[in-house]
């Protein structure tokens, strides 16, 4: 088999295609110096919806609106994948609410809290 066949068929496979596209997206997530990752949130219905990909769950989360006005949510405190949090930017990390089912959180976010999608 000749190079050219032989990436040809490398491309064509669908198990490359999504390693290239997670490439791509963990490199789209804009990271600060210390490596927290920043993300804009989107309003719904009074509460601002923050959504974490997997591969940036471990890292602490800078949800900024506007450079002017920025909530950190440390390491450790945003949800695994497939869990929610709710974050109120009045309270210290210690004292906000556990993860908990994203379907039940949504429907107790208070207004102008953020919803985490872990």
């Amino acid at each position: 088999m000749s190079h050219r066949r032989a990436v040809t068929s490398a491309l064509r496979r669908p198990g490359f295609l999504v390693a290239i596209a997670l490439l791509v997206l963990v490199g789209c997530a804009p990271r600060t110096a210390d490596g927290s990752v920043t993300i804009r949130p989107v309003q719904q219905e009074g509460v601002w919806v923050v959504r974490v990909a997997p591969t940036e769950v471990g890292r602490a989360v800078v949800v900024r609106h506007s450079m002017l006005r920025s909530v950190r949510v440390p390491r450790g405190f945003v949800p695994p994948p497939g869990l929610c949090r709710v974050w109120r930017a009045e309270l210290a990390p210690a004292r906000q609410d556990p993860v908990g089912a994203c379907a039940v959180l949504e429907r107790q976010a208070p207004q102008g809290s953020y919803l985490i999608f872990g």
